[in-house]
């Protein structure tokens, strides 16, 4: 049984990625969400016959990006829904919050980590106490704004840092991972251009009367 979830989670963000992509990719020509989701595991699907050396694509894909953090499955979660309904979350306080809170720590993070600063604060997730007040201050302000999902999220990696659940022995890679930086940085590329553009059109409005 726990083999067959680590299989699964060592899979989870090549999949979603994979199918996130080629729903969005079928957005464009404006498929219905049921077309959506066929395409989307058509992906998966053809990925993993597409031979690259001795694996598949889809299994060079799951080796580069690993095993996803609790938020970055959530957040994955979230781009695949969206590639399938067309809706946005960016006007969703939760939403900005928690993609908000993934940049800063990951600007926070990986930098320093591969050497831009003299000091890395990968280790924080080994042992000391920084690290857990922060999250504890995080979670405490989440449930103050009910952010459920971004609690769940967090509750989830945690106790799995604490069962020993995944591979990594750092309190980091269960809260925060490259993946969900990235798309992170992603959505809140979208959610500024957003509020360029509607602040544009109300300027333009505004001049017009």
């Amino acid at each position: 049984m726990t083999s067959a979830v680590t299989y699964l989670l060592d899979r989870s963000s090549a999949a979603l990625l994979v199918f996130a992509a080629a729903a969005a990719l079928s957005w464009i020509v404006r498929l219905s969400p049921t077309k959506r989701i066929c395409i989307g595991l058509a992906a998966i699907a053809i990925a993993a016959v597409i031979p690259i050396s001795t694996r598949s694509l889809f299994e060079w894909i799951v080796s580069a990006i690993e095993r996803p953090s609790a938020p970055g499955l959530l957040l994955l979660t979230i781009y695949a829904i969206s590639a399938v309904t067309g809706r946005t979350f960016s006007q969703n306080a939760e939403y900005r919050f928690g993609t908000g809170m993934l940049v800063i720590v990951g600007f926070l993070l990986y930098p320093a980590s591969v050497g831009f600063l003299n000091y890395d604060p990968y280790v924080l997730g080994y042992s000391g106490y920084l690290l857990p007040i922060a999250l504890v201050i995080l979670l405490a302000y989440a449930l103050y704004r009910r952010y459920f999902f971004i609690v769940a999220a967090l509750d989830v990696g945690i106790l799995g840092f604490l069962l020993s659940a995944g591979r990594s022995l750092n309190l980091w890679d269960y809260v925060i991972d490259p993946v969900a930086w990235m798309l992170a940085i992603g959505a809140w590329i979208g959610i500024l251009m957003t509020f360029l553009i509607s602040k544009r059109r109300r300027t333009s409005s505004a001049a017009a009367t």
